[in-house]
């Protein structure tokens, strides 16, 4: 039995408070006496209204006082907890985190002693039990918690429909939101006095719980039978550089035991699917190591793999994508900027110049509107100071500012004086280690910051410069000309010039990178490109038999923004032109959440309900196991308060008949 209202007792003070009325009660006896005595009954009155007489045993004050502590305990919204004997809503909250891809063996189950499955399969089975013992009137809520929480199944009263959708419960490989479930849990139960929660889960939280609330009995059932002993290394971080004039590359790598038992692992190195170099290595429990490997042979796609295999998969292999060393090359296409070609060339850029100005154009050159050959090595980078010339709007240069990183500056078109000069600086990389609290020219550009943009720097809430990726290429635009502001004369100049040019150059790999699955990504698709998927090429993702997805598109386009696979492992975003033709790629390495890796213990997780309650099952404990080896209906909260009730108002009645006969007088 429990009680939700503690408050209720301050109805309590009612009892003392009618024994005290009885201790002040008038008492007379009815006496026939003659005349003569009337003073004497006079002073019986006297008699009878003096205080704190002896309390004399009588039934009406009993039944008041019975009735008074009824009424208190109905106050106090008692409750007792059942089983399955009460019809009402259970919401599931199934925990598909990638956690739960972790080995689980169901000892508890008959005939399967040798058989290992992950935590998932084992959660699975015990819902389809729960489901195959769904009582008529039951209602059924299923939420699942993955990357966002998702509600597949509301008020279900038939046992089918429910174990067809956990039949196909999948793993979720993104950063779990086990908040938003919480929350979204505790919203679909609010004031909703017949529902409880259950949760089945490995108990691996990255995020606290504690303030999460619940007006409903919830009961927390962890899957992780193998505390302690579970085994797990994993690589936390590992990249490869090359420099441009080397021709062997420097890897290094961060191994971590998730474990509190040393292991010995083996690293694996492969340069574009050839074994490279091979290490082996002591690990103690819960530390991490850093492992270097050098004269790696120059690759595209490094690979490293840990073995022998543990207990959770998807952290044993990692990929790395080749760094291009070397100073980047920049084409910078300006009518004569000193300070700014120096800039540059401080920044360790490799400046090519193309000068605007007609005075000093070559011959046949006469003034920006002529044509102009495209430079014989691709840049790397390509600034545009002052106006832009008409040529770059010519096909072939058309092309090559598409694909390559610009940074623009000044121009023609409306301009706009700010009023204050006040300046606002957002997060950035270009604006990083600087202050920027003088205008950097008295007029600005006014222009619409494009969607594919965000400010960077504002003077009165007007843009000075933006930055974005369009279409997967990082474009830079400052709304001001250099050359009518003294900031090529300040100090931060050449960290400014530096930070442009470290941020366009971002990109420079034969990869996209590393990124989490079902995470938003740019991608440079190329404008030919008419179709395109991602394709799995290597890692968990082929080990557990992927296929390859087909890209988003908007209209007939293919999006620059495209949501990364849910599956961990190396993929490729492969484009076709129009003949089919295959075009260049990008490769991409897609993980799990690093927290997801602590799979060697759990806490029982507490979660609150309103009444000051936690309800918790672990699944090492007494209940945990026989839930494991055999579903149990839920618990649910049966209410006292009628029953309270009811026997305070027989109570009263037995009290009203006891005062018309005048028994307690």
């Amino acid at each position: 039995m429990g009680i939700s209202s503690w408050a209720g007792l301050w109805f309590g003070l009612t009892i003392p408070v009618i024994v005290l009325m009885y201790l002040f009660k008038r008492k007379y006896l009815d006496t026939v006496v003659p005349s003569h005595l009337l003073w004497n009954q006079v002073l019986r009155n006297i008699e009878a209204n003096r205080p704190w007489q002896k309390l004399q045993n009588r039934l009406l004050l009993w039944l008041q006082l019975l009735v008074a502590a009824l009424l208190v305990f109905a106050l106090m919204l008692p409750f007792v907890w059942v089983h399955g004997s009460t019809q009402g809503h259970t919401v599931i909250i199934v925990d598909t985190s990638a956690s739960m891809s972790a080995r689980w063996n169901d000892a508890t189950s008959p005939g399967n002693h040798d058989k290992l499955e992950n935590r998932l399969h084992g959660l699975k089975e015990q819902l389809i039990q729960y489901a195959d013992s769904l009582e008529r009137g039951n209602e059924v809520t299923l939420v699942k918690l993955g990357s966002e929480p998702e509600v597949l199944l509301s008020r279900e009263t038939n046992g089918k429909p429910l174990r067809k959708v956990i039949e196909s419960l999948s793993v979720d490989y993104g950063k779990a939101a086990y908040r938003e479930t919480l929350s979204l849990a505790a919203a679909l139960t609010q004031d909703d006095p017949k529902a409880n929660v259950i949760l089945y889960t490995d108990g691996q939280w990255n995020e606290s719980s504690a303030d999460i609330v619940f007006d409903v009995p919830v009961e927390v059932v962890s899957l992780n039978d193998r505390k302690g002993t579970a085994i797990n290394v994993g690589v936390e971080q590992f990249g490869v550089k090359n420099e441009e004039s080397s021709t062997e590359g420097l890897g290094v790598a961060v191994v971590r035991n998730y474990g509190t038992s040393p292991i010995e692992v083996t690293l694996d190195l492969y340069s574009d699917g050839k074994l490279a170099a091979s290490k082996q290595t002591v690990l103690e429990g819960g530390k991490r190591t850093t492992v270097s490997f050098e004269g790696l042979p120059i690759g595209d796609v490094y690979k490293l793999k840990l073995s022998p295999e543990d207990d959770y998969a998807p952290d044993n292999e990692v990929f790395a994508f080749r760094e291009q060393g070397g100073a980047p090359n920049v084409l910078l296409l300006s009518a004569g900027n000193l300070f700014l070609e120096k800039a540059l060339q401080l920044s360790g850029a490799r400046v090519t110049l193309m000068d605007l100005d007609s005075e000093h154009a070559s011959v046949g050159q006469t003034d920006n509107t002529e044509t102009r050959k495209l430079p014989t090595q691709s840049p790397d980078i390509v600034i545009v100071d002052g106006e832009t010339p008409a040529f770059l709007k010519e096909d072939e240069w058309a092309l090559l500012l598409r694909e390559t990183p610009l940074w623009t500056l000044g121009g023609e078109g409306e301009r706009v004086q700010p009023s204050s000069g006040e300046m606002k600086a957002e997060s950035h990389p270009v604006t990083r280690y600087l202050s920027l609290t003088e205008p950097p020219a008295g007029e600005l550009q006014k222009e619409t910051v494009p969607t594919w943009a965000k400010p960077i720097l504002k003077m009165d809430g007007l843009p000075v410069m933006y930055a974005g990726m369009e279409s997967g290429v990082p474009r830079l635009r400052f709304l001001f000309s250099l050359t009518e502001g003294d900031l090529p004369l300040r100090p931060e100049f050449p960290i400014l010039v530096n930070n442009a040019v470290q941020w366009l150059q971002s990109g420079r790999t034969t990869g996209l990178g590393r990124v989490t699955a079902g995470t938003i990504i740019d991608v440079p698709v190329t404008a030919s490109a008419v179709d395109a998927s991602w394709v799995p090429k290597d890692g968990y993702a082929v080990s557990l038999g992927a296929s390859s997805i087909p890209v988003q598109r908007v209209g007939q386009n293919i999006a620059s923004q495209q949501e990364s696979p849910a599956t961990p492992g190396l993929w490729k975003f492969e484009m076709r032109d129009e003949s089919g033709a295959d075009l260049p790629g990008f490769n991409v390495e897609v993980a799990t959440d690093s927290m997801e890796s602590v799979i060697y213990e759990s806490e029982p997780l507490p979660l609150n309900s309103t009444d000051g309650t936690q309800q918790v099952v672990d699944g090492n404990s007494e209940v945990g196991d026989k839930l494991q080896g055999d579903i149990q209906p839920s618990k649910s909260r049966l209410s006292l308060v009628y029953l309270a009730t009811w026997l305070a108002l027989i109570v009263i009645l037995a009290e009203w008949g006891v005062y018309q006969r005048g028994r307690s007088i």
